[in-house]
């Protein structure tokens, strides 16, 4: 019997059981609970998904689930389309998954609560990240549907309000497919242009999923990461996007975006009435202040006779004048003074007035003091300056001290 006996090994039977699910099942779509979801750093998703009776493995690869509008999670119901595999090294069969999809409102609730609860614990909804809302923006974005009530709302609202306001409209998809990368163009559209003070997105009422594109993380994180203050009007007052939680202002609705937005004209009217009240009571009040003080000014005694008022001050410039006369005089004579002493000083120190005394001095020829007798020899000639004059001489000899 062994003879007849046709053996396959392990991996041509998994081959041929792979073939067989393979073509039977090349497009199939899948309702479960998602179960130990885990999204790789690669970007690759693994996950099973699960019901009352049994369990699939699914993995979705990058490609495909860049697509994906909500973020996956334990416990969500979705429904998924792809084609079964199997994975011969261990001889285990998975759903290649290629699209998903929220199986229900429930599902999205969830998705947006995952989302939500994950931004919320990196800051992104924190006050101290969100900008100021001007308070007289001159040019103001728009990002929204261009046929929607939400713009003619907006629209109408400024032109009445404000209609110093420039409107700049950046048409935008605000539901399906792609509504979230549209808005995020906008917005980064508007940005580029460099003159806008203000961004508003939002549109008109819906559900859960009509609003599900504000929901989406890449909007999120756009408008979180934008320069300029954004303001997020989606929907009616009962509808909250987490785009709402992060904006710089929600606004409940479109309408109240455009008051928020803007000052009417009647307030500007009468904040500037109200600030000319007040500059007018201002100087009221200095006026009032400058016409009391030369009222005292008048009053004063010096102004009502100013001819005492000049004498006063000459019998004060003749006492000044007298003060310096006298300091000058003292100044004069203590350096005068001082400077007799130094001629006197000069006087006794003078070499002539010791000649006038009756003194003489011998030079030799080369103009050099004789001091002693033997700096002359017998014979060298030599001249003798008196008080008066001089007298040219002749050594005849060297006489004793005695002498």
């Amino acid at each position: 019997m062994s003879g007849n006996r046709t053996t396959l090994t392990v991996s041509e039977i998994t081959a041929q059981i792979k073939g067989q699910i393979e073509s039977q099942f090349s497009r199939v779509w899948v309702r479960g609970e998602i179960s130990n979801f885990k999204h790789h750093s690669s970007g690759h998703m693994y996950f099973t998904v699960k019901d009352a009776g049994a369990e699939l493995r699914c993995v979705m690869f990058r490609g495909f689930n860049q697509s994906i509008h909500f973020k996956p999670e334990d416990g969500m119901e979705i429904m998924i389309q792809g084609k079964i595999t199997v994975y011969e090294p261990r001889g285990q069969y998975q759903l290649m998954v290629q699209l998903m999809e929220p199986a229900g409102i429930g599902t999205l609730y969830l998705a947006f609560e995952a989302l939500k609860k994950q931004l919320m614990a990196e800051g992104l909804f924190d006050k101290g990240k969100k900008l100021p809302i001007p308070t007289y923006p001159q040019k103001i974005g728009i990002v929204t549907s261009p046929t929607g009530a939400a713009l003619r709302d907006i629209h109408n609202i400024l032109k009445r309000r404000a209609p110093q306001v420039e409107i700049v409209l950046r048409p935008a998809l605000v539901q399906g497919d792609g509504a979230a990368s549209d808005v995020i163009a906008g917005i980064l559209d508007l940005e580029s242009m460099g003159n806008i003070d203000l961004i508003i997105i939002g549109r008109g009422g819906g559900s859960l999923e009509d609003l599900w594109a504000f929901n989406e993380e890449a909007l999120v994180r756009a408008i979180g990461d934008c320069s300029i203050p954004i303001m997020s009007a989606v929907g009616h007052e009962t509808d909250v996007t987490i785009s709402d939680l992060v904006a710089d202002l929600r606004a409940p609705t479109p309408s109240a975006a455009a008051e928020l937005a803007s000052i009417s004209i009647s307030e500007l009217a009468q904040m500037i009435q109200n600030q000319k009240n007040k500059l007018h009571l201002i100087i009221e009040n200095q006026l009032n202040q400058l016409w009391q003080k030369l009222d005292h000014l008048i009053d004063r005694q010096s102004l009502q006779h100013p001819r005492t008022l000049i004498m006063r001050n000459r019998e004060r410039l003749d006492i000044i004048m007298h003060q310096l006369d006298y300091s000058m005089h003292q100044f004069l004579s203590m350096k005068l003074t001082k400077l007799k002493g130094f001629e006197k000083e000069l006087t006794v120190l003078n070499p002539l007035d010791i000649l006038h005394r009756g003194y003489s001095i011998a030079f030799s020829e080369d103009g050099s003091i004789v001091r002693q007798a033997d700096d002359l020899n017998v014979g060298a000639p030599f001249v003798l300056k008196t008080g008066s004059g001089s007298i040219a001489a002749e050594k005849k000899k060297t006489l004793p001290n005695s002498e």
